[in-house]
């Protein structure tokens, strides 16, 4: 069966009356490519979420330090400092599958090694940061083509809402994986969550090579650089797209990466409760991005949505706050649901406005820029948190990223009237 191209049109807005009709699931019941690859992509991040836990556990037994916590995750995430504008660049000059296609083996190859060093006995810290480095160089590439290839597989029509459904397909491998990895941790060891995540690759994999897509039609090419320099010099002319980037960053540098990197603290140091509370914290806030993720599919057609937005980052920043110094397990877990709801409602409506403003031959190179202002801020912001919670310790340090978050947020509300008015 071959399937239509997908349309590049812009879609003409439906009567108002029907502009608020929950249509939650529309784009996967109306894409049978974005179905495939959504169902494949699930079973791998499933894997992708137990290696997180089961990594960040493992390095902070080998080692007792919030700061090597904070070094393991720098050295994931700053390839995306230097290789973002490259992979935005490769995503808009190369067939998108194909190029999955080797980021997804190569993830492969990483996660089985780091699984034979542990089950071995063999592994040390600094196999971990090396494999955690290679792999950060390989997703580098990967994110702007994953983000990318969601227009490749359905018509704009569709776009906002096979977002925010690609999001909680997500969250939901958020929800599942890190509870799973907990009891696994716990039982067996690290080594088999490792394991599990090398064996998941295959499903993404077979279902990219399912995939009916028209032809690849290749664009002019530029040379590398001057390439991404012109998706740079793209985004920040445009104001809004400038300011959408930008607001991307400040959750990216105080607020993601202090509390994915020193949730083993506050499992282990503050409420006491071991590697099955870390899945359960973990697993809250999967399921708390669900639910913003779901929400946004659901509501497509709500007015104001950057008004939407800018209040969702006020309350990511401020849970973030009160989680930071709360010492009751249930109200921890609640408050990281809240936080990661608003963070998701947040995220999900930055991407869609990105997608939306930029056009086909560009999109690869805004999405890296995106890319650059959001992972390669996690990697600083992971050190800096690794760091903060040595000196001030753990609360201390979340509880300040959780305020900048907010007051940054509220900051552009009341002084950026045209973010706050987008649509």
């Amino acid at each position: 069966m071959t399937l239509a191209t997908p349309e590049r049109a812009a879609p003409v807005p439906p009567p108002r009356s029907d502009r608020l009709r929950l249509d939650t699931f529309g784009a996967l019941r109306r894409n049978p490519n974005f179905r495939l690859y959504w169902t494949g992509a699930l079973f791998s991040n499933i894997g992708t979420w137990m290696q997180m836990l089961a990594q960040n556990w493992l390095v902070y037994q080998l080692t007792g330090s919030a700061f090597m916590l904070g070094a393991v995750n720098f050295v994931n995430g700053v390839p995306s400092l230097f290789l973002a504008l490259v992979g935005g660049v490769l995503a808009d000059r190369i067939e998108r599958r194909r190029l999955m296609l080797v980021t997804q083996a190569a993830q492969m190859v990483l996660a089985l090694l780091l699984a034979g060093l542990t089950l071995a006995g063999l592994v040390r810290v600094e196999h971990v940061m090396v494999i955690a480095f290679l792999s950060g160089l390989v997703n580098a590439i990967n994110t702007p083509v994953r983000q990318g290839i969601i227009s490749d597989l359905v018509p704009r029509s569709d776009l906002q809402n096979a977002i925010a459904i690609g999001s909680a397909q997500f969250q939901t491998s958020q929800l599942l994986g890190p509870a799973i990895a907990g009891v696994v941790v716990a039982t067996v060891g690290a080594g088999w969550a490792f394991l599990y995540n090398g064996l998941s690759f295959a499903a993404v994999i077979v279902s990219l090579l399912l995939l009916k897509l028209p032809p690849w039609k290749p664009p002019a090419k530029l040379p590398m650089w001057q390439s991404a320099r012109e998706g740079l010099a793209f985004v920040f002319r445009h104001e809004v797209m400038g300011t959408l980037v930008l607001m991307a960053a400040v959750p990216a540098l105080f607020a993601r990466p202090f509390q994915q990197t020193l949730m083993p603290v506050f499992a282990e140091s503050v409420l006491n409760v071991g590697a099955q509370g870390l899945g359960a914290l973990m697993s809250a806030s999967g399921a708390g991005a669900l639910t913003g993720a779901l929400s946004v599919a659901s509501l497509g057609g709500v007015r104001r949505r950057g008004l939407l937005q800018l209040c969702a980052g006020i309350g990511t920043g401020l849970a973030l706050v009160l989680f930071a110094f709360s010492r009751r397990f249930e109200l921890s877990l609640a408050l990281l649901f809240v936080g990661s709801a608003s963070s998701m409602v947040f995220s999900s409506l930055n991407q869609t406005f990105l997608q939306t403003l930029a056009p086909d031959a560009m999109r690869g190179r805004v999405l890296s820029v995106l890319t650059l202002t959001t992972f390669g801020m996690m990697p600083l912001g992971g050190m800096l948190a690794g760091a903060a919670a040595e000196r001030w310790g753990a609360s201390t340090a979340v509880g300040a990223g959780g305020a900048v978050t907010a007051l940054v947020a509220l900051t552009i509300l009341l002084t950026r009237p045209r973010q706050r008015n987008l649509q």
